[in-house]
């Protein structure tokens, strides 16, 4: 039982840590377009928030894979 609630508890702060990370993602890059890239035309602005968005998916897919690897779900996947 003790297992199962480890599993549980790390998977609430995965959970927990992805919404932390898309909200951190968009209001950051929002902030960061609206106020300090005034010399920027509209199209490195959303380059801007493009490249925000792919480096809060790598932390993501990081924490998640992390978390897969572990208990062994991709084993199967991957056929290792």
């Amino acid at each position: 039982m003790e297992k199962v609630d480890k599993m549980a508890a790390g998977l609430m702060w995965r959970i927990i840590g992805t919404i932390v990370a898309f909200s951190a993602f968009l209001i950051g890059s929002l902030i960061y377009v609206g106020f300090y890239t005034s010399g920027f035309d509209l199209t490195q602005k959303v380059i801007v928030v493009l490249v925000a968005l792919i480096a809060a998916f790598a932390a993501i897919a990081i924490m998640w894979v992390t978390f897969a690897g572990r208990r062994g779900w991709m084993r199967d996947r991957w056929g290792s």
